[in-house]
């Protein structure tokens, strides 16, 4: 402990302040105890709610929140795309990702003579979209099927096994039925509105799409590519319908920050309570050490060393009180973390600066509150203060 004494050597106040703290050891304690509340409850509100929102957003993203469905507009001349329209559109949204859909029912023919009715998606690769949970699916798939993994749990299906498929047809109409065999079974998915059965875009007969997804890595992103598609194609005429989640997520994100802040204005408060503790405890403090005021400003102390060590001696109880209260709030974030975010360490940015935030919110409270105590105490006179 040689260095320490070495660091209080050079700076007696700090020395001067924590033998004064360890004087009024109970109402230091009480005043730093209600520091310690206002910390835990500033940083595990806001870091737990962080940790709550991110939880959120991930799970939209999941949902498809990072893509962006587009359709053709109600002024558009046809009612599908065609090559020209997805370079335009790829040219657009520029390094995102697009892939092009034709969406259609079909019938699935069950041995039993049974019809029913199934969503069927054309596409050049479901790779570009999902994940293959069985099977594999080739380069240059043809009379091939690729099957959701609802799909496959609910009609007992494995890779290998044939499906039979025909067109939807009026009453009383016979459409001709087609075998596939199912080359792969995709991995469960959270997004919404997965189709059921998929189909090389060869089987449409014609290479027209009736709508197109853009892949991106983040909402940010999401959202930037939808406005430049809506500027690019949506001046006087509105050619392309353009859908994307952003909104949704935008209105979330305001929700709970606002909750977090509500909720972390509420625990604030017992910081100010802790600020007219700590006050209390300096004024106390001040007029029982009047003569040793006096002692020390006839001694040579100026008026900046009186309140430099009053002001010391506040930070000290701020930093005890905030140390407590980041430790006991740093165990809630854990639990927080452990619950929303699958592991107790994933902190994110927003988590670790309602953190930091708390700490110097709680140490800044103890100086404001100590402020006035040591400016009253650095303007006593000396000769008054040594009468008592």
């Amino acid at each position: 402990m040689s260095w320490l004494r070495r660091i209080t050597g050079r700076f007696p106040s700090i020395v001067i302040a924590r033998r004064n703290i360890s004087r009024a050891r109970t109402r230091s304690l009480l005043a730093a105890a209600a520091i310690t509340i206002g910390v835990v409850a500033i940083a595990a509100i806001g870091a737990g709610g962080a940790a709550f929102k991110q939880s959120q957003l991930d799970r939209i993203q999941e949902q498809g929140a990072t893509n962006v469905y587009v359709s053709p507009g109600f002024d558009k001349d046809e009612s599908n795309f065609d090559r020209t329209d997805l370079l335009r559109i790829e040219e657009t949204v520029g390094g995102a990702g697009i892939v092009a859909t034709e969406s259609r029912s079909m019938e699935y023919r069950i041995r039993s003579n049974r019809r029913l009715s199934v969503s069927v998606t054309y596409l050049d690769d479901p790779r570009l979209l999902y994940e293959v949970a069985a099977g594999e699916i080739p380069t240059n798939w043809r009379r091939s099927a690729v099957v959701s993994n609802e799909f496959a749990a609910d009609h007992g299906l494995e890779p290998g096994d044939r499906i039979m498929l025909a067109p939807e047809a009026d009453d009383g109409e016979v459409a001709e039925t087609r075998p596939y065999r199912v080359t792969a079974v995709l991995a469960e998915s959270a997004a919404f509105g997965v189709d059921e059965v998929f189909l090389p875009i060869e089987e449409t007969g014609d290479r027209t799409y009736s709508q197109v997804r853009v892949t991106t890595q983040s909402v940010d992103e999401a959202e930037a590519a939808a406005t430049a598609l809506r500027s690019e194609f949506n001046g006087r005429k509105d050619q392309l319908l353009v859908f994307e989640l952003t909104s949704l997520v935008r209105l979330f994100r305001s929700i709970v920050d606002g909750i977090n802040l509500f909720l972390a204005g509420l625990g604030s408060l017992s910081l100010l309570v802790a600020g007219v503790s700590i006050a209390n405890t300096m004024l106390m403090s001040v007029t029982k050490r009047r003569e040793e005021i006096g002692v020390l400003r006839a001694v040579g102390y100026s008026k900046v060393d009186i309140l430099w060590i009053l002001l010391v001696e506040a930070a000290m109880l701020g930093a005890l009180g905030a140390g407590i209260g980041i430790a006991l709030a740093l165990l809630v974030v854990l639990a927080a973390n452990a619950v929303f975010l699958g592991s107790p360490f994933a902190f994110t940015s927003e988590s670790l600066l309602y953190l930091g935030g708390a700490v110097a919110f709680g140490i800044l409270t103890s100086l404001i509150a100590g402020a006035y105590p040591a400016w009253r105490a650095a303007n006593e006179r000396p000769v008054e203060a040594l009468r008592g």
